[in-house]
């Protein structure tokens, strides 16, 4: 093994400093990231409430003896508003990794690894991810609540099992966080593949 390559695998980037640089990037960029948080939290908070109509009609089915009307048809709706998400999340990351060229070029000349650079992306669209996916299950399983609430009774709502809220939540968290890192894969590459040269000379 070359002694480069020994140096190269030498060099490592601490989790909690990654976590701390991701962290910095969301601030400095805010306005950005907050768009990109937007278009999770739309897409996730209408599937979180066509999964809590879900359950409600289920719940009030139980509670009056008729039968669930079926929902489950409108689920395509959100297989496309998540494929939107997807696309906006991809386009932003793009659009980050250019703004970001100079610092990325700069990051390789200080001794920055290919993955390195690809950790960062990964991390920071991961706390995206968890805060939209969090903020889509609170406006969209707030919504159904009040909405079915209104129409079908606030004591059929009140009923709901802790352990289906816990499950949608986590299914929802999970979801945002697993569609955002898949969006970022092809942008954090593109950011990894930057020359150091090339990135420091590039211009918007």
């Amino acid at each position: 093994m070359s002694a480069d390559s020994k140096a190269a695998g030498k060099i490592k980037l601490p989790i909690a400093e990654a976590f701390r640089l991701s962290l910095e990037n969301i601030r400095i960029r805010f306005y950005r990231s907050i768009l990109t948080a937007a278009a999770i939290v739309l897409g996730i908070a209408f599937m979180t409430f066509l999964v809590m109509t879900t359950i409600i009609f289920r719940v009030y089915a139980e509670y009056a003896g008729v039968s669930a009307p079926i929902v489950g048809y409108q689920y395509w709706l959100v297989f496309i508003s998540l494929l939107v998400c997807v696309v906006s999340i991809t386009n932003s990351m793009l659009t980050a990794v250019y703004e970001r060229y100079h610092e990325i070029g700069t990051m390789k000349c200080l001794g920055a690894l290919d993955r390195h650079i690809i950790l960062l992306f990964l991390i920071e669209s991961a706390l995206l991810g968890l805060l939209g996916g969090t903020m889509g299950f609170i406006f969209g399983g707030a919504v159904a609540v009040v909405t079915y609430g209104l129409q079908l009774g606030f004591d059929v709502v009140l009923n709901l099992s802790l352990y289906d809220i816990f499950l949608s939540f986590g299914l929802s968290v999970t979801l945002a966080v697993g569609l955002s890192v898949i969006a970022t894969l092809y942008p954090a590459y593109r950011a990894a593949k930057a020359k150091p040269v090339e990135a420091l000379r590039f211009e918007l």
